[in-house]
């Protein structure tokens, strides 16, 4: 599993549970530029777990968006879930990479439930220890070779290459850092896919807290289905605004508002977890993306309960793109849902 190490001529392929979706850039004269981008939405009926069970369906998808959008190369950069992943920050002393690549195994030790034989390892030198300067920070990662596997299998099947498989954390950041700087704040990373949720917490420039929530807009999705008795096609339109005229908006509130304080609840959980590991960083700003994160008002009800500025986060727009190609209005409605796979396709464009 190559996490860290970027490579060339990479599409970025972010298979989701809700949608699979593409992006490829191109090298302009101030960094890199849309060359292409699109979406496909999979099945309403077909849970997360039958990608696995179900790959056709999935790789037709993948196969005729690939078609659709004419790109010729084969070769992708993917990500695993956050959920399947661990990732420790550690210090160790100085060393050699030899000595370090040993220690790395030696510490993962401590923090899986399985043998070591069961994962794919890799780990990226981050600084210089702040107390200790002989001692230096190394983001520790690792992720079960079965799933690795299960992935690689999947996107093979697709007729594709997956050079690289990422950690979908590393790529929701990777996309921040290309289209929006780190800077010296404290942000926080939210993306809310159909079926869960991806955080990370930047600080001092790189991701120091990382977790995965169990919240997402199928949640809606079903409650709007069971309690109105209409189709899950039209409650995704309901979840994202378009709500009949003759749908009570009453009841309507009532759901949306019981899912989201959980959805808040759960955010606030993990955020809590960071203060305690580190109380000295403040929070200054959360992003949202993810094709859930565009609910009418769900910016402010985040805003309003987590103690920090929220805004969308929306790669696509910092790029630079032929307008007469891409519709911006159009980059401004799907570009929320491009972050991970954007984050991806930097893995040629930022080497």
């Amino acid at each position: 599993m190559s996490v860290f190490k970027k490579k060339e001529n990479l599409i970025g392929l972010d298979i989701g549970s809700h949608s699979v979706k593409v992006v490829q850039l191109k090298a302009s004269d101030t960094g890199v530029a849309l060359l292409g981008f699109g979406l496909a939405v999979l099945p309403s009926e077909m849970p997360a777990e039958d990608k696995a069970t179900k790959p056709e369906t999935v790789v037709g998808a993948v196969q005729g968006l690939i078609q659709h959008l004419g790109i010729r190369d084969k070769v992708v950069a993917a990500s695993v879930s956050g959920h399947e992943v661990i990732s420790k920050k550690v210090e160790v002393p100085v060393m050699t990479d030899e000595e370090l690549e040993n220690r790395m195994h030696f510490e993962l030790g401590h923090y899986i439930p399985y043998s070591i034989n069961e994962v794919d390892v890799d780990y990226q030198i981050l600084d210089t220890a702040k107390e200790r300067s002989n001692y230096m920070e190394v983001l520790l990662v690792a992720a079960k070779k079965e799933t690795v596997n299960d992935h690689v299998n999947l996107i093979k099947l697709c007729d594709l290459n997956p050079m690289v498989i990422d950690v979908d954390y590393f790529a929701l950041s990777n996309a921040f850092e290309a289209t929006h700087g780190f800077g010296e704040k404290n942000i926080v990373l939210i993306d809310i896919g159909a079926s869960k949720a991806i955080m990370s917490i930047i600080g001092q420039g790189y991701p120091v807290f990382t977790r995965g929530v169990s919240i997402g807009g199928r949640q809606i999705v079903e409650a709007i289905r069971d309690h109105f008795g209409v189709s899950l096609e039209e409650a995704e339109r309901v979840k994202l605004g378009d709500i009949p005229s003759k749908m009570p908006l009453a009841e309507l509130e009532e759901i949306f508002a019981a899912i989201v304080r959980n959805w808040v609840s759960e955010c606030r959980k993990a955020i809590n977890l960071f203060y305690t590991n580190f109380p000295e960083n403040k929070i200054e700003e959360i992003y949202l993306s993810g094709g859930s994160c565009r609910i009418p008002g769900l910016d402010k009800v985040f805003e309003e309960n987590l103690g920090a500025a929220v805004n969308i986060f929306n790669p696509l727009s910092r790029l630079e793109y032929d307008a007469q190609v891409f519709d911006p209005a159009y980059i401004d409605h799907i570009g929320p849902q491009m972050a991970i796979s954007l984050g991806l396709a930097l893995r040629k464009a930022r080497e």
